[in-house]
């Protein structure tokens, strides 16, 4: 399993909510290309770069900072938020980013999905399932798509899709665990999709809990930037894979 940090952009610094809520968030004094600097530095390979402004807004706002981490260092980035186009992914994907995450665009139609894979390839993208009291949650998880997460995730992998983000909304920043119920019966039942879990990590005893799960990759955010965990035991688990 692929341990990934997260920043998380708003208004050029970064940041961390708190399930998802743009009026509990917490700013951290730290600029992102130093911070992905101390990632590479540390033996760190992947980054999930979140654009929360773009997020808000329906459209990407700070691709200037994912062109400047790609071209500043070696760390392969995912970017979302905002991405609600197809011209907005072949932006993102030309300035920088190794893979897209699209969340609210695959529910604009049921054309959307299998176009943006024609468009782009499945290993460029991936499907960010947002999960809120079982229903995949769209606009910045402001609201409700109305389908469950397993009906979301089957049709996207009929469409051809290959990997996906889960987040667990309910548990997002809150340092109190991932959910293992959720995730365990996800990868068993869907074994041909590579499963990207993260929501409430506070520790390496959380990380290794994902990977006993059986997913492809974990994310935390808050954890790295309040101490709690430390990028050298992530790149360590890292390079035990």
């Amino acid at each position: 399993m692929i341990v990934i940090p997260a920043i998380d952009i708003m208004n050029g610094r970064c940041v961390r909510l708190v399930q998802g809520r743009f009026d509990q968030c917490m700013t951290y004094d730290a600029d992102p290309l130093d911070t992905a600097r101390s990632f590479e530095a540390a033996g760190i390979t992947h980054l999930h770069l979140v654009d929360l402004d773009g997020a808000r807004r329906g459209r990407p706002a700070n691709l200037h900072i994912l062109e400047t981490l790609a071209k500043e260092t070696t760390l392969r980035i995912d970017f979302g938020g905002g991405i609600r186009s197809i011209p907005a992914i072949r932006q993102a994907l030309e300035a920088g980013a190794a893979q897209v995450n699209l969340g609210t665009f695959l529910f604009s139609g049921p054309e959307v999905p299998r176009r943006c894979i024609e468009a782009f390839g499945a290993d460029a993208l991936i499907a960010a399932v947002d999960i809120d009291h079982g229903q995949a949650a769209i606009k910045g998880w402001q609201q409700s798509s109305g389908l469950d997460a397993a009906t979301v995730i089957e049709n996207l992998l009929e469409n051809g899709w290959r990997y996906f983000s889960i987040t667990d909304i309910s548990r997002d920043g809150t340092l109190k665990g991932p959910d293992p119920d959720l995730y365990k019966p996800l990868a068993a039942k869907y074994a041909s999709a590579r499963f990207i879990g993260g929501g409430g990590v506070a520790s390496i005893e959380h990380v290794m809990m994902l990977k006993s799960c059986g997913l492809y990759a974990a994310i935390t955010g808050k954890a790295l930037f309040e101490g709690r965990i430390s990028l050298e035991d992530l790149a360590k688990l890292n390079t035990q894979q």
